[in-house]
């Protein structure tokens, strides 16, 4: 990321997969997502589903059995700059290479879609997006269910001091409760050793 003013937060949640091609001839694919902000590459992965392979830039998602695979994994990636397209990939875990399901992508500035997706904007927005995917070949795999929720710095900045005040708030209360029980037993110890009840 460059070391512009971070404009805001993009949250991705991958909801499921449906209908993926095989990845194996037998038994069921170990199925995970990538997410990018920026273009993928489509080459076989070596074994490389290691969290150094995290970013800013580009996640993935744990690994999920079958060709409809649920997910429902959030995902949060910082935005500096406008975002034109968001990638997506499905790949089968295999031990030495993995395989490619199906690949998709997401335009962020299509005038089609309204505008909706724009992460140049102050205003929060949430909206759900199903991408179709294309084998290596061009052939249909399937597709990816997606919810985009955006939140610019300011709300996030303003949330983060809400639940800041919410927490000073609550430390306080519960330190006043802690003071309060540890004086109340101190007075009773006090009045037992003179002798005064209550």
């Amino acid at each position: 990321m460059s070391s512009e003013r971070l404009k805001g937060l993009l949250s991705i949640t991958v909801l499921k997969a449906s209908n993926l091609i095989k990845g194996d001839w037998l038994g069921e694919n170990d199925c995970y997502a990538v997410v990018s902000l920026e273009p993928l590459s489509f080459e076989s992965k070596e074994k490389s589903r290691n969290k150094d392979h995290q970013t800013e830039t580009h996640q993935l998602t744990q690994i999920h059995d079958g060709s409809n695979p649920i997910f429902n994994e959030k995902l949060i990636f910082p935005v500096a700059d406008k975002l034109d397209t968001l990638y997506i990939q499905l790949w089968d875990s295999d031990p030495d290479k993995d395989d490619l399901l199906g690949q998709g992508s997401l335009s962020l500035l299509d005038d089609e879609q309204g505008g909706q997706f724009d992460t140049n904007t102050n205003k929060q927005w949430l909206h759900t997006s199903s991408i179709s995917l294309t084998t290596e070949k061009g052939k249909a795999g399937g597709s990816v269910d997606l919810v985009l929720h955006y939140i610019p710095e300011t709300i996030a900045a303003y949330m983060e001091k809400k639940f800041d005040a919410a927490q000073a708030e609550m430390k306080k209360k519960l330190t006043q409760k802690i003071v309060s029980k540890v004086t109340d037993a101190a007075s009773d110890k006090m009045f037992g050793y003179m002798g005064i009840g209550e």
